[in-house]
């Protein structure tokens, strides 16, 4: 798991619970509907762990594994890097990319994505939801990754795909760090 990954999935697990349904949805107090925030290329994800399913995990279509009916589900994987030397030194600037996938199953299906929110969080509450914890800490996020410092990072690349589908709601964004690499001299 990247340092970028392992930050994403603390934030998101941080920022969501008590308060994060949206007000007069739900009873007053009551925890939201499961999310489990997961590193989409890590064996566990792969191999279903956790989630009910098996197989090969992160299908692009309907057909994937995790078990929807039991939890909403983040996945994050890195997605690109790229660095750039700047000046005479062995510094560079550098841009780094993890892809955020956002996936739920409507209520109607067992899941737990309910547009007036009774039975489940209201998909549009979900989705800002994560994109607040991921946007709160958008100046000098800190990944404690050694000769790396960010400066910022945003959100880019949206790619909604719940309209395919009546029932099945996902998200695709990448979240792109950008900072310096100070390396060190040889």
């Amino acid at each position: 798991m990247t340092a970028e990954v392992e930050f994403l999935i603390e934030r998101i697990d941080k920022e969501y619970g008590a308060g994060a349904m949206p007000a007069g949805y739900g009873e007053a107090g009551e925890d939201p509907p499961p999310l489990e925030v997961v590193d989409r290329v890590s064996d566990e994800y792969d191999a279903g762990e956790g989630l009910a399913g098996g197989g090969s995990a992160g299908s692009s279509d309907r057909g994937h594994t995790l078990d929807l009916t039991k939890t909403n589900v983040v996945s994050i994987a890195p997605v690109d890097e790229s660095s750039t030397p700047i000046g005479t030194e062995y510094d560079h600037s550098i841009e780094r990319s993890a892809g955020v996938r956002i996936e739920g199953l409507h209520h109607g299906e067992w899941g737990h994505i309910d547009s007036n929110g009774e039975q489940g969080i209201p998909w549009p509450a979900l989705v800002r939801t994560v994109r607040r914890a991921i946007m709160r800490v958008r100046t000098f996020p800190d990944t404690q990754t050694p000769d790396i410092r960010y400066t910022h990072l945003q959100l880019a690349n949206a790619a909604p795909q719940s309209h395919n589908y009546g029932d099945y709601f996902r998200r695709d964004e990448d979240v792109q760090f950008d900072g310096f690499e100070r390396l060190p001299v040889p």
